[in-house]
Parts: C-alpha cells; sequence; structure tokens
C-alpha cells in the first residue's frame, strides 16, 4: 500500500501509510525539507478536503488513506485572537489551512482546500475521503476552522 503526497512547486513523494499519523506525518515532514521548522501539517484529499490528521495521531493512517490516493500537503495554522473580557480563560482560536503545494489546480482540478462541517455524520465522511470528522469536547476552546488559498 502506498500513497503519494504533492507538495512545493509540484514535487511529490511516495508514502507507506503502514503506520502510525504520527510517524507518517513527521517523515513526511522531514523528507519535505520541513523538519527543522515547528510547521503543524496536515494532509488534504484530491478535492481539497482536509483530513484533520493531526487529530488523530495514534491510529493507522491506512485507516484514512485510500491505497494509491493523492493527497496535497497543507500547513495547519492556529491563530489565537485576543479577548476583552478579562473574565474569558480560554481565547477563540481560528485554525486555518493553507496548501503546501504551489498551483494545486493545476494538479488537482477543482482543488479548493475546505474542512469538513461538524454536523456531517461520522459514515459520510469516511465513505468521501476515508476520514472521520474531529469532534470538539466539551470545556475546549472554541475553534473556527478556515483555509487560505496557496500563492
Amino acid at each position: 500500500m502506498f500513497v503519494t503526497i504533492y507538495y512545493g512547486d509540484q514535487k511529490s513523494l511516495l508514502v507507506n501509510p503502514s503506520c502510525s499519523v504520527v510517524n507518517l506525518l513527521n517523515s513526511i515532514k522531514e523528507r519535505c525539507g520541513y523538519g527543522d521548522s515547528d510547521r503543524v501539517l496536515d494532509l488534504s484529499d484530491e478535492t481539497g478536503l482536509v483530513l484533520d490528521l493531526s487529530s488523530h495521531k495514534n491510529d493507522y493512517a491506512s485507516k484514512y488513506l485510500a491505497s494509491k490516493g493523492f493527497y496535497v500537503l497543507v500547513e495547519k495554522r492556529t491563530i489565537t485572537s485576543p479577548s476583552n473580557d478579562p473574565n474569558e480563560s480560554r481565547l477563540p482560536q481560528e485554525v486555518q489551512y493553507v496548501p503546501l503545494l504551489l498551483r494545486p489546480n493545476e494538479t488537482f482540478q477543482g482543488y479548493k482546500a475546505r474542512v469538513a462541517e461538524r454536523n456531517m455524520g461520522r459514515d459520510e465522511i469516511s465513505q468521501t475521503s476515508r476520514n472521520t470528522a474531529s469532534r470538539g469536547k466539551r470545556g475546549r476552546p472554541r475553534v473556527r476552522k478556515s483555509v487560505v488559498e496557496a500563492s
């Protein structure tokens, strides 16, 4: 089993997802030249749906990636919004996903990076991209997810 990861200026990387997500993402990070950075990496499928693998670090990556599938490397950026309310202990956060593939539409027609809707059922998501929706736990800060288009 293998999958192809696209990144940079139309570069590709062949990886074996028969390992834990954390090991796969660390290997991809090193092999794509981001090993010395603090970037948090994730993958999106060929339509742009972000897989949110970083929420499933201890699972096997093959659970979320289709054999011989094509994926785009994305960077997950967390932005904390300042709050004027001194009683608010948790700051609202926004998560942005930035494709690390230059001109992704040249490789994947119609590519538009996006995050799965929270109200979408688990079965619907796994059927469309072999992904599971990340579920926020009560008591955690609200997170708004968005996507920044590659330049």
